[in-house]
């Protein structure tokens, strides 16, 4: 070794309890769709996108969506990862995801309609403290919501988001 410094490697052996094993937070779904809603069986993801997604800077994953449009990200926990969507090697739209652990509001309050509507996808304008229309106020643009969601569901659409419509609001988005 002439003086130098040796390398050192070090592993966990073949038995060991946690041998080859990462700990990695959950994936975090994301759709590339044309319209609301998670994809039901139906045409509405964007496939052939290119893309990829950063953590700290650093490119931690590169892919093409698939029929469904679907991306699944790797947040780290109480950090960020971005989502670039990628033309000719160029950013074109990008997305900074995070983990929001907090429980939704009521299903029956305005404000846990539009929580669940945001997450399905459906505009709510740019209202309340984020900017992403959240605000528990009906407004024109939650009626709006409130309607394109009763349509897709099948549910006679009629803006007002009664125990049937507030059911498969928590149905679709989560309690």
């Amino acid at each position: 070794m002439n003086g130098a410094p040796g390398r050192v490697v070090a592993r966990l052996r073949a038995g060991a309890p946690a041998h080859n094993v990462l700990n990695l937070p959950p994936p975090v779904p994301i759709h590339i769709q044309r319209s609301p809603d998670f994809p039901q069986g139906d045409t509405r993801g964007v496939a052939g996108l290119n893309f990829q997604v950063l953590i700290s800077g650093a490119v931690t994953q590169v892919g093409v969506t698939a029929a469904d449009g679907k991306i699944d990200v790797r947040v780290p926990p109480g950090g960020t990862a971005t989502l670039q969507l990628m033309q000719a090697g160029v950013s074109v739209a990008e997305y900074v995801i995070s983990v929001d652990a907090t429980a939704l509001s009521a299903a029956n309050t305005v404000q846990g309609q539009q929580e669940r509507l945001r997450m399905l996808g459906y505009q709510l304008g740019h209202d309340g403290a984020d900017g992403n229309g959240v605000d528990g106020t009906q407004r024109m643009e939650f009626e709006r919501s409130v309607l394109d969601f009763q349509a897709d569901q099948g549910i006679l659409p009629d803006g007002n988001a009664n125990a049937n419509t507030q059911n498969q609001l928590t149905a679709r988005a989560g309690g």
